[in-house]
């Protein structure tokens, strides 16, 4: 979010980060076994009403206890690996390419029942006015499709809760591409790599990086996403909150 000083908003400019150097927590929220955290972004440095952004890795037999969000509401997209996540008391199988909604109150937990590390990315923004809507499942990759060169998957977040999300999309750049985009004045987005390697430019500064780089462009940004190498296409994830 923006800061003030001395009655002059003052915004923040671009970050980046990666997965690299995670702590490891043990019972996280009375869970079971050893999970790998780390915190990507802090709400306070990015524009609008975020919270936070991180990635956690549970390790086979581990979990992430339940627990209730009684100030955030929560994203959670399966990168890799098999999740079993609990919520409001049901057990939803999720996968890789999974995006699960938390709605503000609603109890979750999530675990790892399978025999190799399960990874998922998370961001959690702060809520906005009434009611909230149920917990939603949605597999992402199942919306892909051909746009300009490279295929896109877009989920609209605004039905699903009550704050000031917008978009979730999911992006596979070819081999050779490289593509340019705006950020409305009126919203910021963090991107993250899933897959190849990339050179995210942002105000004239290069971040490049393989999966797990994560980059945070500020309201009325202009970006470019550069493949580099990767036997496959590169992939990664854009997440988009309101920022006025």
């Amino acid at each position: 979010m923006a800061t003030v000083v001395r009655g002059e908003r003052r915004p923040f400019g671009p970050i980046a980060n990666d997965i690299s150097g995670p702590a490891v927590t043990h019972r996280q929220v009375g869970g079971e076994g050893a999970c790998r955290w780390k915190m990507l972004m802090n709400g306070m440095h990015l524009e609008g009403e975020w919270n936070c952004v991180e990635y956690v890795v549970i390790e086979p037999g581990a979990s992430v206890g339940e627990h209730v969000h009684l100030r955030t509401e929560e994203i959670y997209y399966i990168v890799r690996g098999r999740a079993v996540v609990t919520m409001d008391g049901v057990e939803i199988e999720a996968g890789a390419g999974d995006l699960i909604t938390t709605p503000i109150g609603s109890s979750h937990s999530i675990a790892n029942r399978g025999d190799e590390d399960m990874h998922f990315f998370v961001t959690e923004v702060f809520p906005g006015e009434g009611p909230a809507a149920p917990p939603a499942q949605v597999h992402v990759p199942d919306r892909l499709a051909s746009r300009g060169g490279i295929r896109s998957a877009e989920v609209d977040l605004t039905p699903y809760f009550t704050g000031d999300w917008q978009r979730f999309r999911l992006l596979e750049v070819p081999a050779g591409i490289r593509f340019e985009e705006w950020v409305p004045a009126d919203r910021s987005i963090v991107l993250h790599v899933l897959q190849g390697s990339a050179v995210i430019s942002v105000e004239g500064v290069d971040y490049p990086g393989g999966p797990g780089l994560s980059v945070a462009i500020t309201p009325g940004s202009a970006f470019t996403v550069q493949y580099v190498s990767g036997p496959e296409p590169l992939r990664l994830i854009s997440t988009e909150v309101r920022a006025a």
